[in-house]
């Protein structure tokens, strides 16, 4: 989670307060290393100066359909001052400077995506455990079965076990109840040694992101009020954001 913002209620912007404001920068200087102190808020107080300031508190983590490590990308969250709800783009366009803030209107709506079973994983981690007790037939039996059961499920009612490479992937954990449903589907298909088998293999591969976790792709949108046509303040309607399956 996010520090603290400081919001300039006059001009309505926005600094993100973090430990490193106050830490020095270094210059290498005829041959010597130059410390120089700083100070990232002074700027932003002093242009604000005689303005009324406020303190926001974030109440979401930053959100974007880009992946946690690229470094331009632009997200989104909501903040608060204790009575009001503000949503908050951030943005930077060099990796070198800081990221910038804006107030806009409107709210995240996030929605939780289909789910979807790790086809080829699950196969390929069959193959290298070299199980030749299951055929290749009986494999896409036990896929089909896998699939079938996990369709039923709700992506709301479980419990995220890992995050993916953006916010909006996660991996679910199957429970012990969908287990038992999958190696019901297989039992006419399948000897009570291979169904042994089979529930080995997944609870074995059931945790974090492995291969028999459910993966599912959520979408957002941010909801904005839209302004008259001749208004300066107008803004773009509903811009849906999200990741395609």
């Amino acid at each position: 989670m996010m520090g603290t913002l400081i919001r300039c209620t006059t001009c309505n912007a926005i600094m993100h307060m973090t430990e490193g404001d106050f830490s020095p920068h270094y210059t290498w200087n005829g041959g010597e290393i130059k410390k120089i102190e700083m100070d990232d808020r002074k700027a932003f107080l002093e242009k604000h100066k005689g303005h009324n300031t406020e303190h926001l508190t974030p109440l979401t983590p930053p959100i974007s359909d880009k992946p946690y490590n690229e470094p331009l990308k632009t997200s989104y969250f909501e903040a608060t001052n204790g009575n009001e709800r503000f949503l908050i783009k951030r943005w930077r366009t060099k990796i070198e400077d800081p990221f910038a803030y804006e107030i806009i209107e409107g709210s995240i709506k996030l929605t939780n995506g289909t789910l979807r079973i790790q086809t080829s994983a699950i196969k390929k981690q069959l193959q290298a455990e070299g199980d030749s007790l299951i055929s290749e037939r009986k494999v896409n039996s036990f896929i089909q079965a896998v699939r079938a059961e996990v369709e039923l499920l709700d992506p709301a009612a479980l419990a995220v076990s890992a995050e993916g490479e953006t916010p909006l992937a996660s991996y679910y954990q199957l429970g012990s109840s969908c287990v038992d449903r999958i190696l019901t589907r297989c039992r006419d298909k399948f000897t009570q040694h291979e169904l042994n088998k089979l529930r080995d293999f997944i609870n074995q591969h059931n945790e974090y992101a492995d291969v028999m976790t459910v993966v599912s792709k959520k979408e957002f949108a941010i909801k904005t009020r839209v302004q008259k046509k001749d208004s300066p303040e107008a803004v773009h309607p509903n811009q849906h954001i999200g990741i395609s399956r």
